[in-house]
């Protein structure tokens, strides 16, 4: 399984922003907490005309490295990044991490979302 989480720079109320929306069907500006099952894969794309130049980084912000356990890889040929979450996270983690990405001005923006790994779906009976 992979959760992709797309990035769109924004203006509210004078100050630059991110929007965010992940393919679970949550959206937010500046603070999305996607769920991300444990074993599975995150992909970080720029929306179509998103406003973004290019994501310089995404890291842990906290470094506890239950779910940022080996840091994003940048996609080749692509602007986007990608993590895998590791078999062992725990459930109910939630982990910050940073994102930072510059604008087609040369802005560069700092956002601190979260990930949160979800207890297992019931078995199908």
């Amino acid at each position: 399984m992979t959760v992709k989480i797309y990035l769109r720079s924004i203006e509210q109320n004078g100050k630059k922003c991110l929007a965010m929306f992940d393919t679970n069907r949550n959206g937010a500006i500046n603070s999305l907490t996607t769920d991300v099952p444990a074993g599975a894969g995150v992909v970080w794309k720029t929306d179509r005309c998103s406003g973004i130049k290019s994501i310089s980084r995404i890291y842990s912000k906290e470094g506890k490295g239950n779910i940022f356990k080996n840091g994003p890889k940048k996609l080749f040929l692509c602007k986007g990044f990608v993590l895998y979450v590791p078999k062992t996270a725990p459930v109910g983690e939630i982990e910050a991490y940073t994102i930072e990405y510059i604008l087609h001005d040369d802005t560069k923006i700092i956002i601190d979302p979260y990930i949160k790994i979800p207890p297992p779906p019931p078995p199908v009976t």
